[in-house]
């Protein structure tokens, strides 16, 4: 007999201030790179094979009940990642929580939590330049991801409205499976482009007309994701695209001498792990990468930059490669690499050839 089809997802309707928000955790869920992007199972095989989570390691709200009738319907919550490692056995965790922020959606003057969090790895890259957190600042921290899973388990059950921007980012770096959300990157659209998401600063001018700073801010970002989803639900999702002001120079990879030591590997199925990347290089090409990190999905497809041991690893990778062989609309060359199983991804450079 066939496997009997997986329960319907649960749906903010416990009480009249859960049900404001009904239809925008419709929306969200109804955007095209929302399967990709809340695939928690994907994550956890990879975690797992990587060694750098186990089940034990996840937690999932309970069902909604007396025991949390006086919480809040709705959070908002925004945080800060850093990338650590385990110096025995060499793994990498590039999106470990080292700050967390939860605002109360029925209060933003509220600050549920905010607080930084200690990593249980050492850290190799602090990404200061983006969330402005140093190694001074969590060198006394006693708070641990354990602490902050355990925080959200008491204030969340599976009908709480999780409200953020990207925020699929933001469970995950919590190691949260949670279904209720209203994401404000899928509630908006750029207004010349039919894909892709608009960052939390382009959609801070376009519907608060209010400008965002430079380094960021959990609270303030949480508040400002809030304050654009009860935009887009006092409008009953009558909302307009935003205009793209601002680039995402921060979130790019920073295209600085090291970054000749990656490759843009595109296009790649949505069933793609970062291991089968690793295993495809040291098949075609004898190159091990460095690093894969986690693949950025949209849609049906997504990308990531793999690093290499140096530029020339990189080099001899790309022209190892059997593919055919064209300029992107950005002048940078590209293989089409076949695979396997039928289908090519793209492998790009970096930088134009001089």
């Amino acid at each position: 007999a066939p496997a009997p089809p997986p329960p319907p997802l649960p749906l903010p309707t416990a009480t009249p201030a859960h049900l404001v928000w009904k239809d925008a955790v419709v929306a969200t869920r109804g955007h095209v790179s929302y399967a990709n992007a809340f695939n928690y199972e994907r994550v956890q095989k990879w975690e797992f094979a990587n060694g750098t989570s186990s089940p034990k390691d996840w937690i999932a709200p309970r069902p909604y009940g007396k025991w949390c009738k006086s919480n809040p319907s709705a959070i908002a919550i925004d945080c800060e990642m850093c990338e650590t490692k385990d110096p025995v056995s060499l793994r990498s965790d590039p999106k470990a929580l080292c700050r967390v922020s939860v605002v109360n959606a029925d209060n933003p003057d509220e600050v549920l939590l905010d607080t930084l969090v200690k990593p249980s790895w050492p850290v190799v890259d602090y990404r200061t330049w983006v969330n402005g957190i140093s190694a001074k600042d969590l060198e006394n921290v006693e708070f641990t991801l354990e602490h902050a899973q355990a925080f959200m388990r008491a204030l969340c059950s599976e009908q709480t409205v999780v409200v953020g921007h990207a925020v699929h980012n933001d469970l995950l770096a919590l190691r949260m499976i949670h279904h209720c959300n209203v994401d404000t990157a899928m509630l908006y659209t750029h207004k010349d482009e039919n894909d892709g998401t608009p960052s939390l600063k382009n959609l801070a001018l376009g519907a608060l007309k209010k400008e965002m700073p430079e380094i960021h801010d959990s609270v303030n970002d949480a508040r400002v994701a809030l304050a654009c989803a009860r935009h887009y639900v006092d409008n009953e999702g009558k909302v307009d695209p935003v205009d793209k002001v601002y680039s995402r120079s921060s979130s790019r990879v920073r295209t600085d001498a090291a970054d000749t030591a990656m490759l843009l590997v595109h296009r790649l199925p949505n069933t793609t792990l970062p291991q089968h990347i690793s295993e495809m290089f040291l098949a075609y090409t004898h190159i091990k990468p460095k690093k894969v990190p986690e693949i950025a999905f949209s849609g049906s497809q997504g990308k990531c930059h793999v690093e290499f041991s140096s530029k020339e690893h990189a080099e001899l990778a790309y022209a190892t490669l059997v593919g055919d062989e064209r300029e992107d609309k950005t002048g940078k060359k590209q293989k089409r690499v076949g695979l396997k199983g039928g289908g090519y991804v793209c492998v790009r450079k970096m930088k134009k050839s001089k």
